[in-house]
């Protein structure tokens, strides 16, 4: 390993205020007379990691990472020591002196460091073939076409990569660089016989893919025709890893730290057009498959994000497998919804940058996101089981909050969209989550949400006043709650009273256990009872049930007088007939009481 001498250590460590190194990578925050931030290289929800501008200092009390700038770029970086030194001097300007390398290491890096230098060339290089060129006039009309400025190409170095084959290579050599260095950046490849040698890239335009220093490591290259692949991305190289980078986030990552928050989007152009037009937060994923790399190195400037991927099936299947890994990193997120055939480049071009902002403040929280994709998944939510599957598709989500009240919170607002008593739900969500369950039981939850209020009311009055029972279950039959959902409690309670027994919560639950009631009986336990226990209430509560069941009584009569109309079964018509007249009188009577 090449030794620097201590003053020159002293010389660039000195030049460099670890603060604002550091804070390229994190969002620092000032507390006390330290500065403090979630760990960058662990994940943790309480940030302990420290930085101290006093001693010029770092350290993680979580994860124990702790030393000087050296130690940290060697950490963030994965960079040798004298490889940290270099990269602190030449981003200070600092002249290091020529120390003969006799090791494996230095080797290494002269390598990177000229791997960087091609990389530079050929940005360069491609960006001139776009301006300067004949053949890549076509290009630039093209960007210019898709409302791309001058400007924009300028700053993020667009380019075009000629179509002969062999025009990077040519250039790149005259300009000193071998082959091998070309190769390793994966600039050019070699033909199946190993024969030929010929650019990666040709015909495309070319998006330079930067770290977070603004350094190239790698390109996307998007065609402009109807050839396949429609993008084509460099292959991970010493430089680049994909799963380790965002484009873009060299431009934004300032914004992102002072608005904490990011806007995520997929593609090259979802990029550049926002980001043009002042949505100078927003960021890219190297495709739709994010990686938890991805989201940690995001989570360095801010803990809130905004997913703003297409609208289609597929976008919408990336959002959701994105929110998996958010909520592992404990991020707020929330999901922007475009119209149907939009995505970001477009809906900024066609309604503009303050609607696509508009559209960022009003992003739902991801919860509401699941919640209303898998409504309309299940169509019509006229079936208790299709809001049981709801239920399902949202509970993964909803029991990863750490928070008990906004769990709560939720709850209820999902339980007012689907129809759902929300202590029920909230009972069985705080019950699987305990449990580490993602499902809820079918049976239960779905005798849950067909439980009809005057049932529920009844029993709460029945099992929380016992002296009710003697005056109210004589006058009630097994026919008064057969097809509810808690016809077996209610058939439990008049067994109880035959024998002169009066039935409590906890005889219940010995009867039921392991059956899907229990489920109800949590229900009606945890919920309040507003009205005054009486006799009254009883007897109202239960005349509402007879109605019900009347009601649906007549209502299969109806059917049936139709259909023997139509068979022209006069014998089975008049017989309904007279039935319904009866049911008729019943209810005017029950509406009486």
């Amino acid at each position: 390993m090449p030794l620097y001498s201590d003053s020159v250590l002293d010389e660039v460590r000195s030049a460099v205020n670890i603060v604002s190194l550091v804070s390229d990578y994190v969002a620092l925050k000032k507390r006390g007379r330290n500065y403090v931030a979630r760990c960058p290289f662990h994940t943790e929800k309480t940030p302990s990691f420290n930085v101290s501008e006093e001693k010029q200092i770092f350290m993680c009390f979580g994860c124990g990472q702790g030393g000087d700038v050296f130690r940290f770029v060697m950490q963030i970086e994965h960079l040798s020591f004298p490889e940290a030194v270099r990269f602190i001097a030449d981003r200070y300007n600092i002249k290091l002196p020529e120390i003969p390398d006799s090791s494996s290491s230095p080797d290494t890096a002269i390598k990177t460091d000229v791997l960087r230098k091609a990389m530079t060339e050929a940005v360069a290089l491609y960006h001139r073939c776009l301006i300067d060129s004949q053949e890549g006039q076509s290009a630039l009309k093209y960007l210019l076409d898709r409302g791309v400025a001058r400007e924009t190409i300028a700053r993020l170095q667009l380019g075009y990569s000629p179509a002969g084959g062999d025009a990077l290579i040519e250039s790149m050599k005259k300009q000193g660089f071998a082959i091998q260095v070309l190769e390793a950046c994966g600039l050019v490849k070699r033909s199946d016989d190993g024969a030929r040698l010929y650019d990666s890239f040709r015909e495309r335009i070319m998006f330079p893919i930067t770290d977070i220093q603004g350094r190239t490591v790698a390109f996307g290259a998007r065609t402009m025709g109807d050839r396949q692949p429609k993008y084509l991305n460099s292959p991970e190289t010493k430089l680049y890893n994909k799963s380790r980078n965002l484009y873009g986030l060299s431009f934004s990552k300032e914004a992102i730290k002072v608005r904490d928050q990011a806007v995520l989007v997929e593609g090259y152009m979802d990029f550049v057009i926002p980001f043009q037009h002042g949505v100078e937060n927003v960021v890219a994923s190297l495709g739709t498959s994010l990686t938890p790399q991805q989201v940690e190195l995001l989570g360095r400037y801010s803990r809130e994000v905004v997913v703003s991927y297409d609208p289609d099936s597929a976008g919408l299947a990336a959002a959701q497998r994105s929110l998996d890994l958010f909520l592992e990193g404990d991020f707020r997120v929330r999901v922007l919804r475009l119209p149907a055939g939009q995505d970001p480049d477009v809906f900024v071009r066609t309604a503009g940058p303050e609607a696509y902002q508009a559209r960022v403040r009003e992003s739902v929280p991801y919860l509401e996101f699941v919640l209303e994709a898998a409504i309309r998944k299940q169509g019509a939510l006229d079936d208790p089981k299709k809001k049981v599957q709801v239920v399902n598709a949202v509970l993964p989500y909803l029991a990863k909050l750490p928070s008990a009240v906004e769990r709560s919170d939720y709850v209820f607002q999902f339980a007012r969209r689907l129809g759902i008593e929300d202590q029920q739900l909230l009972a069985e969500t705080k019950r699987a989550a305990q449990q580490k369950r993602t499902r809820l039981a079918e049976d239960s939850v779905s005798s849950a949400v067909s439980m009809k209020f005057a049932e529920k009311r009844l029993l709460q009055l029945l099992l929380n006043n016992p002296g009710l029972q003697n005056e109210i279950l004589p006058l009630c039959t097994k026919l008064d709650f057969e097809g509810l959902a808690s016809g077996k409690i209610f058939s439990i309670l008049l067994d109880g009273f035959g024998h002169s027994q009066i039935v409590t919560y906890e005889y219940l639950h010995r009867q039921l256990a392991g059956e899907a009631e229990q489920a109800l009986l949590a229900q009606l336990e945890i919920e309040e009872v507003p009205e005054i226990p009486s006799k009254d209430t009883a007897e109202s509560s239960l005349n509402a049930l007879r109605t019900m069941r009347l009601a649906s009584y007549k209502q299969k009569i109806i059917t049936g007088i139709a259909e023997a109309a139509e068979r022209n079964d006069e014998e089975t018509l008049n017989k309904l007939i007279e039935e319904r007249v009866l049911v008729d009188r019943r209810l005017v009577s029950l509406s009486r009481k």
